[in-house]
C-alpha cells in the first residue's frame, strides 16, 4: 500500500512540475516577444517562421496591429506578472479579428476564468512589438 502510495505521489509532483510557472528555457527556434498595449505590456513566444517574419516586421516598421493567440494559465514562464499567456502554437499577427477579445493585458487579468473559458483567445488591436529575444 505504502508503495503505491509513493508512485501515485511521484507521478503528482511529475504533473505539477510540467505545469510550473518557473522561468524555462524555450525550444530552438522559438522567439520571445515583447508586446505593448495601451503602456502595458505582454510577452508571447512564437514558434513559427512565417509568424517570426511578420512581428519581425511590425517592429522594424513601428506599427500597431492585432495579435491574436490562445489563452492559457500561468505565465508560461515567461508572460511575468501576468497570470496567462498565449499558447506559442496558436500566435499569430493578423490585418482584423472581432472585438470580443480585444482590451490591454490587465483586463484579461482582472477576469481570468471569463477569459480563458468563454473568450478563450486573446487579440488586442493596438499592438505593438517593441523587443525581441531569442
Amino acid at each position: 500500500m505504502f508503495g503505491r502510495r509513493l508512485g501515485l505521489l511521484a507521478v503528482a509532483m511529475l504533473v505539477v512540475s510540467a505545469c510550473d510557472d518557473s522561468t524555462s528555457e524555450p525550444e530552438p527556434g522559438t522567439v520571445t516577444y515583447t508586446v505593448q498595449v495601451s503602456n502595458e505590456q505582454f510577452k508571447v513566444r512564437v514558434t513559427d517562421s512565417e509568424v517570426i517574419a511578420k512581428l519581425d516586421a511590425r517592429m522594424a516598421a513601428g506599427s500597431e496591429g492585432v495579435i491574436i493567440g490562445s489563452l492559457a494559465r500561468g505565465h508560461g514562464g515567461y508572460n511575468q506578472p501576468w497570470g496567462w499567456h498565449l499558447e506559442a502554437e496558436t500566435v499569430d499577427a493578423v490585418d482584423m479579428s472581432i472585438e470580443l477579445c480585444d482590451g490591454r493585458p490587465s483586463l484579461v487579468q482582472d477576469d481570468l476564468d471569463y477569459w480563458i473559458d468563454t473568450v478563450r483567445s486573446y487579440c488586442p488591436w493596438g499592438a505593438k512589438v517593441i523587443a525581441k529575444s531569442e
